[in-house]
């Protein structure tokens, strides 16, 4: 990543029980996504290349049938917004056909979001290079990284100890396998087995955790960016992707990491 500072595209999408307002095409290149989170539940936004000639309705009648996709990549979103939340997360985008989605079930069962509705396409057209009329584009101007987060088969590495404060947080995926990074706060005296229990349970009764921003599913060698702004406490990061033998959670191969921010 670069060690300054650098401007891109904004594409600002809004996320209810269960829809997303989002535009339907935008140009190639390295994009910001911010998700505003205006429903009662959490959100995400993963974004999800297709190969050419795939479309909604295939991704749709494989995740009906519970069959693999191997032709629907991940490549990154931000990841999760609580309600009331807005959070931000970087990507660079080739030109293709994509979806967005939102993976999160909604509390007492295990269905995600996107199988009720929460899933649209977004085309990625070829960027021509030439300038935008002004404000016809929004743009923002992204601080250089100053932590990175390296995913694998099965765990997670910071380069340090995160702070409490504002991190611009560049994840890169070195694992063969799709990975995310989801981060969450533990309220006070809980742990990740008291989150995992919660999890498992249904998520029902009060949630032994607060959703924190992070990094949607990068496929293999995909790399994107996050902001966050932390409060001293305990945090998690867990990977939920499905693994690619077994199907089940990264977590239950031990993608899960404790990690304490402290005040600065």
């Amino acid at each position: 990543m670069a060690s300054t500072s650098s401007r891109h595209a904004l594409v600002t999408v809004h996320a209810k029980e269960y829809a997303f307002v989002a535009p339907s095409s935008i140009a190639a290149g390295t994009t910001t996504f911010r998700l505003v989170n205006d429903g009662k539940e959490p959100h995400q936004i993963s974004i999800v290349q297709l190969e050419k000639g795939k479309t909604l309705a295939d991704f749709v009648a494989a995740a009906k049938a519970a069959k693999p996709t191997p032709w629907a990549i991940g490549v990154g979103g931000p990841n999760t917004a609580g309600p009331g939340q807005t959070i931000d997360a970087t990507v660079t985008l080739d030109a293709g056909n994509y979806l967005i989605l939102c993976w999160v079930p909604t509390p007492g069962t295990p269905v995600p979001h996107l199988a009720k509705g929460m899933i649209q396409p977004l085309t990625v057209t070829a960027s021509s290079g030439a300038a935008h009329p002004s404000g016809a584009t929004p743009t923002i101007t992204e601080a250089a990284p100053d932590v990175h987060l390296e995913l694998s088969e099965y765990g997670f590495k910071l380069s340090k100890p995160l702070t409490a404060g504002k991190h611009v947080i560049h994840v890169m995926n070195y694992g063969a396998q799709e990975h995310e990074a989801v981060m969450m706060k533990l309220a006070p005296g809980k742990t990740m087995k008291d989150a995992d229990a919660w999890f498992e349970g249904g998520m029902k009764g009060p949630a032994p955790i607060m959703p924190a921003p992070g990094m949607a599913a990068l496929g293999k060698g995909r790399t994107g960016t996050f902001t966050a702004t932390l409060t001293p406490g305990t945090y998690g990061l867990i990977c939920y992707v499905p693994d690619a033998k077994d199907g089940k959670p990264h977590a239950m191969h031990g993608m899960v990491q404790e990690i304490t921010v402290a005040a600065k």
